[in-house]
């Protein structure tokens, strides 16, 4: 693997793993029993999660492009 590619790799699942923690995070408060908490954590994930699938997205770019005949761009 491609020194480069390994250095996005490494960015991207760095920034994954800091998204999963403070997607628990919210989801931990998701259960509290106040709605206004409840709502606000709610609109929170969703956030989240989009970010959470936009980085796996990437990874899986980056992967594929370092599988490409053509090699990493």
């Amino acid at each position: 693997m491609e020194q480069n590619v390994a250095a996005q790799l490494g960015e991207l699942v760095s920034e994954l793993a800091k998204v999963h923690a403070e997607l628990w995070q919210r989801e931990d408060e998701a259960r509290q029993s106040e709605d206004r908490a409840v709502a606000q954590a709610k609109r929170q994930i969703d956030k989240l999660n989009q970010k959470r699938n936009d980085l796996v997205e990437k990874v899986d770019e980056v992967i594929l492009q370092s599988l490409s005949p053509q090699g990493p761009k």
